[in-house]
């Protein structure tokens, strides 16, 4: 490869404790998951991989389905800005056409696809039975074509997720919206939560390479006004 055509097997969150708990960081040529409640640290994490992404020379087409990116939440080099090129659609339909025109702005250079929540639209789209049946087959379709797009381009694609509580065996029970359908194709699953720490957060491995962990490995890493860092419990 030459210098103006970075290629990269992983790409770093910007923490060490993070990038060692992935292996090196996100992977190429597939989906990877992030999920957690608000607050969970799930956007600063995406950014912060952008930025990285950024850095190395690398292109950034960031999907913020949230309304979440913001270089006053994390600050953003001018020059590094040029590389991120952001989009932010109001319901599914237009993510799905992002999406599909997605190929048409991959270039030589190595891309991250990002997108924060991608079952944002979902959730408002979703208002009853037959609705949820078309978008769950919609959310299918897009991931189905990301996952296409990382195998043939050495793309790397990150998604966020939020989650949803419900009653399980006289219990609640807290999984990512859409579990099933991301489940089935992320090949890289990080669920992210707060702790006691106000800026500390834990991310626990759930899978990795396609294999589900049953109790997967952790990480802590501690968050402020310059992004991502490593931290302890």
């Amino acid at each position: 490869m030459t210098q103006n055509m970075p290629r990269f097997d992983t790409l770093s969150t910007g923490a060490e404790s993070l990038d060692h708990l992935l292996q090196g960081g996100f992977p190429s040529k597939q989906l990877s998951f992030i999920y957690g409640k608000a607050n969970a640290g799930k956007t600063i994490v995406a950014m912060s991989t952008a930025i990285q992404a950024a850095k190395k020379g690398g292109r950034v087409f960031y999907i913020d389905a949230d309304r979440s990116f913001s270089t006053q939440r994390l600050p953003v080099e001018h020059d590094l800005l040029e590389r991120i090129f952001l989009f932010q659609p109001e319901v599914l339909r237009e993510q799905a056409r992002i999406v599909e025109n997605m190929e048409n702005l991959l270039g030589d250079q190595h891309s991250l696809i990002v997108i924060d929540s991608v079952t944002t639209l979902y959730r408002v789209d979703s208002v009853g039975p037959r609705e949820a049946l078309i978008h769950n087959r919609e959310l299918n379709r897009q991931l189905a074509y990301l996952a296409d797009l990382a195998a043939r381009y050495d793309v790397t694609v990150l998604l966020t997720g939020q989650v949803h509580s419900h009653p399980e065996g006289g219990f609640w029970t807290t999984e990512p919206v859409a579990d099933r359908t991301l489940q089935h194709w992320a090949k890289l699953i990080l669920r992210l939560r707060q702790t006691k720490e106000r800026d500390v957060r834990e991310a626990k491995l759930e899978k990795i390479h396609g294999r589900d962990m049953e109790d997967g490995p952790r990480a802590f890493f501690g968050i402020d006004e310059t992004g991502i860092r490593d931290a302890q419990a």
